[in-house]
């Protein structure tokens, strides 16, 4: 991405802001007023281009929203930002919900995510790594402030179930023939390590 301001990433974290700020539910951190500038922070600082940085924003409001207001928002997106955009979201969206709109367990879905990481594009890649860069980082913040039991808040598996979702994360990334840039999966692989030596501390 070209150095200097953004008009098309600014309208997205706008858009994030109005329709984002989503209630607390299993497995989020307390991060969301800056969760989609972060991941734009990321994403620009490993180079993506501005469709990508633009999708990293929007994912965290479609991957918060409840089935009806997935649809609805997917396509505001899709009008609002272009069918870029909107074919990166699709391909990152987590699949939290059953056809009949039932939320589906944490195991269930996350499975189908990475199953879906196989048959991604390299955009799709770079936001699905800037995203769990956040949100790795932003655990490992909280465990460091809170302590390791702080972990069994965000998967029913606790602490071994989190460490292990971020290992199949990144060996999944790197099994990719695309992946993210090295340095992505670097910093993820890195950030889960601490957090796995804060989990033994």
């Amino acid at each position: 991405m070209n150095p200097g301001y953004s008009d098309r990433v600014a309208h997205a974290l706008a858009f994030a802001a109005k329709h984002g700020a989503p209630p607390p539910r299993r497995g989020e951190t307390p991060a969301w007023p800056t969760q989609p500038a972060n991941i734009a922070v990321i994403l620009a600082r490993y180079g993506a281009d501005e469709v990508t940085i633009t999708a990293g924003v929007l994912c965290t409001i479609l991957n918060a929203a409840t089935p009806v207001r997935r649809q609805e928002l997917a396509g505001k997106i899709r009008d609002k930002f272009g069918d870029q955009v909107s074919a990166i979201l699709q391909q990152v969206i987590e699949p939290r919900f059953d056809r009949r709109g039932k939320e589906r367990s944490w195991e269930a879905y996350k499975l189908d995510f990475l199953a879906g990481l196989a048959l991604a594009d390299q955009r799709a890649l770079e936001v699905a790594a800037a995203q769990e860069i956040q949100l790795c980082g932003s655990l490992l913040t909280d465990v460091r402030r809170l302590g390791a039991e702080y972990l069994s808040g965000y998967a029913p598996g606790g602490a071994s179930a989190v460490l292990s979702w971020f290992q199949d994360v990144v060996d999944t990334l790197e099994r990719h023939p695309l992946g993210p840039r090295p340095g992505m999966l670097a910093e993820l692989r890195a950030l889960s390590g601490h957090l796995a030596d804060r989990d033994e501390d």
